[in-house]
């Protein structure tokens, strides 16, 4: 019988103890992780939380965390609710859960933490910002932003607005910031866009005229650039 009648016909206990040992068969490369399909990655997740995190695992979390986040982040949201409804809710379980769902530094964790700060503000808000740092090793932050804007959460908008006008301190957020800003609207922001920008029009306004130039002007050097290739 191959692995995959194996896999089929054993009880849940038995399928998850197989996909861990199918992770290690498979060279123990982590990104094996990335073959299983959206159940079995929920499955693995399950185990790996109801094991507490161990540490063996923590290369296929990671994994998943940023490749898999639209199945991987719920799932985790979800674990942290029912531990903090619990009677005896682990400090430990929920801190670590969290700030795996900001590692994913994507929309789907900020949706994650939305429904975390409807539980607990004081406890959770800090995580929008986590996300934003996150989000630096895999895309541009200042899209991420926007999308943050957009899921309608004060406390989220609150938060980004916050880590925004703290982050285009640096030549080099400002360059990421005008990039975001060129796929946003297609073109290098004119006035009108800059004075409706949800990123600029948050800014207090000396800040925001101080900085319009340079950042159109980063908007408009990568333009150049792309259509010279």
């Amino acid at each position: 019988m191959d692995c995959k009648n194996i896999q089929s016909l054993a009880p849940v206990s038995l399928r998850i103890a197989f996909l861990f040992i199918a992770a290690v068969a498979f060279g123990q490369d982590a990104r094996a992780v990335l073959d299983l399909n959206n159940a079995d990655i929920v499955a693995l997740v399950q185990s790996v939380m109801d094991q507490g995190f161990p540490a063996d695992k923590s290369d296929q979390m990671t994994m998943l965390i940023i490749n898999r986040s639209q199945v991987v982040i719920p799932a985790i949201e979800t674990k942290i609710e029912e531990v903090i409804n619990s009677q005896s809710p682990s400090t430990k379980f929920v801190d670590t859960a969290s700030e795996m769902i900001a590692y994913a530094g994507d929309e789907q964790a900020l949706r994650a933490i939305s429904k975390l700060i409807a539980i607990d503000a004081k406890r959770f808000e800090v995580l929008v910002k986590r996300a934003l740092d996150n989000s630096l090793n895999y895309r541009n932050p200042f899209t991420l932003v926007y999308r943050a804007f957009e899921i309608g959460d004060d406390r989220i908008s609150q938060q980004a607005a916050s880590w925004s006008e703290a982050a285009i301190s640096t030549v080099r957020m400002k360059k990421l910031w005008g990039l975001a800003m060129l796929e946003r609207y297609g073109k290098v922001p004119g006035d009108g866009e800059w004075a409706k920008d949800p990123i600029a029009s948050r800014l207090p306004v000396t800040m925001r005229n101080q900085l319009k130039e340079s950042v159109t002007n980063f908007a408009s050097e990568s333009l150049d650039r792309h259509d010279k290739q």
